[in-house]
Protein backbone atom coordinates (compact mmCIF):
# COMPACT_ATOMS: atom_id res chain seq x y z
CA UNK A 1 0.00 0.00 0.00
CA UNK A 2 2.51 2.08 1.06
CA UNK A 3 4.99 1.71 -2.44
CA UNK A 4 1.25 2.23 -4.67
CA UNK A 5 0.92 5.44 -2.75
CA UNK A 6 4.74 6.33 -3.53
CA UNK A 7 4.46 5.77 -7.09
CA UNK A 8 0.84 7.68 -7.26
CA UNK A 9 2.95 10.46 -5.55
CA UNK A 10 6.10 10.79 -8.11
CA UNK A 11 3.57 10.39 -10.79
CA UNK A 12 1.99 13.17 -9.57
CA UNK A 13 5.34 15.52 -10.11
CA UNK A 14 5.78 14.49 -13.58
CA UNK A 15 2.26 15.32 -14.08
CA UNK A 16 0.62 17.02 -10.89
CA UNK A 17 -2.58 17.75 -13.19
CA UNK A 18 -3.14 14.13 -14.26
CA UNK A 19 -6.40 13.90 -12.95
CA UNK A 20 -6.75 10.27 -12.67
CA UNK A 21 -3.47 10.00 -10.92
CA UNK A 22 -4.74 12.61 -8.33
CA UNK A 23 -8.02 10.63 -7.64
CA UNK A 24 -6.12 7.90 -6.86
CA UNK A 25 -3.33 8.85 -4.17
CA UNK A 26 -6.00 11.22 -2.29
CA UNK A 27 -7.75 8.44 -2.35
CA UNK A 28 -4.59 5.81 -1.17
CA UNK A 29 -4.55 8.74 1.22
CA UNK A 30 -8.01 8.88 2.83
CA UNK A 31 -7.57 4.95 3.18
CA UNK A 32 -4.43 4.86 5.04
CA UNK A 33 -5.55 7.45 7.50
CA UNK A 34 -9.12 6.22 8.46
CA UNK A 35 -6.84 2.84 8.96
CA UNK A 36 -4.26 4.48 10.96
CA UNK A 37 -7.22 5.69 13.44
CA UNK A 38 -9.40 2.63 13.29
CA UNK A 39 -5.78 0.58 14.38
CA UNK A 40 -4.89 3.36 17.02
CA UNK A 41 -8.73 3.43 18.81
CA UNK A 42 -8.62 -0.36 18.84
CA UNK A 43 -5.26 -0.21 20.70
CA UNK A 44 -6.45 2.64 22.92
CA UNK A 45 -9.83 0.61 23.99
CA UNK A 46 -11.85 2.56 21.81
CA UNK A 47 -13.83 -0.20 20.38
CA UNK A 48 -17.05 1.40 18.94
CA UNK A 49 -15.16 3.98 17.53
CA UNK A 50 -12.92 1.43 16.00
CA UNK A 51 -15.56 -0.48 14.42
CA UNK A 52 -16.67 2.87 12.91
CA UNK A 53 -13.58 3.56 11.00
CA UNK A 54 -12.98 0.01 9.97
CA UNK A 55 -16.13 -0.06 8.51
CA UNK A 56 -15.44 3.55 7.07
CA UNK A 57 -12.18 2.43 5.59
CA UNK A 58 -13.40 -1.03 3.72
CA UNK A 59 -16.36 1.48 2.00
CA UNK A 60 -13.07 3.34 0.42
CA UNK A 61 -12.32 0.89 -2.13
CA UNK A 62 -14.20 -2.35 -1.94
CA UNK A 63 -12.58 -4.01 -4.20
CA UNK A 64 -8.75 -3.36 -2.90
CA UNK A 65 -8.26 -6.72 -1.11
CA UNK A 66 -5.06 -6.87 -0.74
CA UNK A 67 -5.44 -4.30 2.04
CA UNK A 68 -9.03 -5.82 3.10
CA UNK A 69 -7.99 -8.45 4.23
CA UNK A 70 -6.08 -6.25 6.98
CA UNK A 71 -9.18 -4.04 7.91
CA UNK A 72 -12.02 -7.23 7.89
CA UNK A 73 -9.12 -8.76 10.47
CA UNK A 74 -8.96 -5.82 12.44
CA UNK A 75 -12.88 -5.39 12.62
CA UNK A 76 -13.50 -9.35 13.57
CA UNK A 77 -10.87 -8.48 16.34
CA UNK A 78 -12.64 -5.30 17.79
CA UNK A 79 -15.94 -7.31 17.50
CA UNK A 80 -15.04 -10.43 19.30
CA UNK A 81 -14.34 -8.20 21.72
CA UNK A 82 -17.52 -6.11 22.00
CA UNK A 83 -18.80 -9.52 21.99
CA UNK A 84 -20.55 -9.22 18.85
CA UNK A 85 -20.01 -12.94 18.08
CA UNK A 86 -22.55 -12.62 14.66
CA UNK A 87 -20.60 -9.90 13.28
CA UNK A 88 -17.52 -11.06 13.98
CA UNK A 89 -17.95 -14.55 12.40
CA UNK A 90 -19.37 -12.48 9.26
CA UNK A 91 -15.87 -10.15 9.30
CA UNK A 92 -13.93 -13.00 9.53
CA UNK A 93 -15.19 -14.40 7.00
CA UNK A 94 -14.52 -11.79 4.85
CA UNK A 95 -10.59 -11.65 5.77
CA UNK A 96 -10.22 -15.39 4.96
CA UNK A 97 -11.99 -15.40 1.88
CA UNK A 98 -9.32 -13.40 0.59
CA UNK A 99 -7.06 -15.57 1.95
CA UNK A 100 -7.77 -18.47 3.30
CA UNK A 101 -4.41 -19.20 5.18
CA UNK A 102 -4.84 -16.54 7.48
CA UNK A 103 -4.24 -18.02 10.66
CA UNK A 104 -5.68 -14.78 12.95
CA UNK A 105 -9.03 -15.09 10.91
CA UNK A 106 -9.47 -18.25 11.79
CA UNK A 107 -8.44 -17.85 15.68
CA UNK A 108 -10.69 -15.19 15.89
CA UNK A 109 -13.67 -16.81 13.76
CA UNK A 110 -13.35 -19.91 16.20
CA UNK A 111 -13.73 -17.25 20.03
CA UNK A 112 -16.90 -15.39 17.91
CA UNK A 113 -18.41 -18.85 17.63
CA UNK A 114 -17.54 -19.43 20.90
CA UNK A 115 -19.90 -16.21 21.56
CA UNK A 116 -22.65 -17.44 19.54
CA UNK A 117 -22.33 -20.95 21.17
CA UNK A 118 -21.87 -22.58 18.43
CA UNK A 119 -19.80 -25.28 20.07
CA UNK A 120 -18.51 -27.47 17.36
CA UNK A 121 -18.09 -24.97 14.85
CA UNK A 122 -15.63 -22.97 17.63
CA UNK A 123 -14.12 -26.59 17.92
CA UNK A 124 -13.63 -26.97 14.38
CA UNK A 125 -11.86 -23.70 13.23
CA UNK A 126 -9.54 -23.76 16.45
CA UNK A 127 -8.69 -27.04 15.88
CA UNK A 128 -7.69 -26.93 12.12
CA UNK A 129 -5.55 -23.37 13.61
CA UNK A 130 -4.03 -25.68 16.27
CA UNK A 131 -2.78 -27.77 13.32
CA UNK A 132 -1.63 -25.36 11.74
CA UNK A 133 0.71 -23.83 14.41
CA UNK A 134 1.33 -26.46 16.89
CA UNK A 135 3.40 -24.55 19.28
CA UNK A 136 1.38 -21.24 20.15
CA UNK A 137 -0.44 -22.03 23.24
CA UNK A 138 -2.49 -19.71 23.45
CA UNK A 139 -4.85 -21.30 20.46
CA UNK A 140 -4.09 -24.73 22.30
CA UNK A 141 -5.68 -22.93 25.31
CA UNK A 142 -8.48 -21.65 23.29
CA UNK A 143 -9.19 -25.12 22.00
CA UNK A 144 -9.62 -26.90 25.45
CA UNK A 145 -12.25 -23.79 26.13
CA UNK A 146 -14.06 -24.91 23.04
CA UNK A 147 -14.14 -28.74 23.86
CA UNK A 148 -14.79 -28.20 27.47
CA UNK A 149 -17.78 -25.87 26.25
CA UNK A 150 -19.21 -28.67 23.88
CA UNK A 151 -18.26 -31.35 26.36
CA UNK A 152 -20.84 -28.89 28.99
CA UNK A 153 -23.26 -28.41 25.92
CA UNK A 154 -24.20 -31.99 25.18
CA UNK A 155 -24.48 -32.98 28.85
CA UNK A 156 -26.75 -30.16 29.30
CA UNK A 157 -28.89 -31.15 26.06
CA UNK A 158 -28.58 -35.01 27.45
CA UNK A 159 -30.22 -33.95 30.90
CA UNK A 160 -32.63 -31.76 29.06
CA UNK A 161 -33.89 -34.52 27.43
CA UNK A 162 -33.96 -37.17 30.00
CA UNK A 163 -35.58 -35.06 32.71
CA UNK A 164 -38.16 -34.53 29.74
CA UNK A 165 -39.53 -37.84 29.60
CA UNK A 166 -41.55 -38.62 32.09
CA UNK A 167 -40.51 -42.10 32.67
CA UNK A 168 -37.02 -41.09 32.74
CA UNK A 169 -37.98 -38.28 35.48
CA UNK A 170 -39.59 -40.57 37.35
CA UNK A 171 -36.52 -42.68 37.79
CA UNK A 172 -34.38 -40.00 38.43
CA UNK A 173 -36.02 -38.81 41.15
CA UNK A 174 -36.26 -42.49 42.62
CA UNK A 175 -32.26 -42.03 42.90
CA UNK A 176 -31.14 -43.85 39.78
CA UNK A 177 -28.52 -42.55 38.14
CA UNK A 178 -29.15 -40.29 34.86
CA UNK A 179 -26.36 -40.57 32.87
CA UNK A 180 -26.88 -44.88 32.56
CA UNK A 181 -30.33 -43.80 31.57
CA UNK A 182 -29.00 -43.56 28.17
CA UNK A 183 -27.80 -47.56 27.96
CA UNK A 184 -31.27 -48.48 27.46
CA UNK A 185 -31.72 -50.81 30.53
CA UNK A 186 -31.85 -50.20 34.57
CA UNK A 187 -28.56 -50.09 35.37
CA UNK A 188 -27.21 -47.25 37.83
CA UNK A 189 -30.18 -47.62 39.91
CA UNK A 190 -30.41 -49.51 43.12
CA UNK A 191 -29.55 -53.07 42.17
CA UNK A 192 -32.01 -54.56 45.20
CA UNK A 193 -35.05 -52.96 44.72
CA UNK A 194 -37.64 -54.86 42.89
CA UNK A 195 -36.50 -53.84 39.24
CA UNK A 196 -33.22 -55.27 39.08
CA UNK A 197 -31.44 -58.49 39.67
CA UNK A 198 -31.97 -60.77 42.68
CA UNK A 199 -29.20 -61.93 45.01
CA UNK A 200 -29.34 -64.84 47.17
CA UNK A 201 -27.26 -65.84 50.36
CA UNK A 202 -26.96 -69.51 51.10
CA UNK A 203 -25.01 -70.30 54.70
CA UNK A 204 -24.97 -73.93 55.61
CA UNK A 205 -25.09 -75.17 59.03
CA UNK A 206 -25.94 -71.32 60.28
CA UNK A 207 -23.45 -68.72 61.85
CA UNK A 208 -21.21 -70.87 64.53
CA UNK A 209 -20.21 -68.95 67.32
CA UNK A 210 -20.60 -64.93 67.81
CA UNK A 211 -21.52 -61.77 65.89
CA UNK A 212 -25.37 -63.32 66.22
CA UNK A 213 -25.90 -64.13 69.78
CA UNK A 214 -25.17 -67.35 69.78
CA UNK A 215 -25.55 -67.45 65.70
CA UNK A 216 -28.30 -68.92 63.95
CA UNK A 217 -28.43 -72.75 64.57
CA UNK A 218 -29.83 -75.23 61.91
CA UNK A 219 -29.03 -76.42 58.59
CA UNK A 220 -28.81 -73.52 56.53
CA UNK A 221 -30.29 -69.93 56.41
CA UNK A 222 -31.22 -68.06 53.35
CA UNK A 223 -31.25 -64.22 52.46
CA UNK A 224 -33.74 -63.72 48.85
CA UNK A 225 -33.87 -59.83 48.12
Amino acid sequence: MMLLQSITKKGLRLDPEHSQLKKAYFGLKNLLKKTKNADDNASKGKLRVSVEDYRAALALDPDHLAHNVHLHLGLCKVLVKLGRGKDAITSCNEALNINGELLEALVQRGEAKLIVEDWEGAVEDLKSAAEKSPQDMSIREALMKAEKALKMSKRRDWYKKVLGDDDKRSRYDRGEDIEDMGMGGGGGGNPFSSGGQQFSFHFDGGFPGGGFDGGFPGGGFQFHF
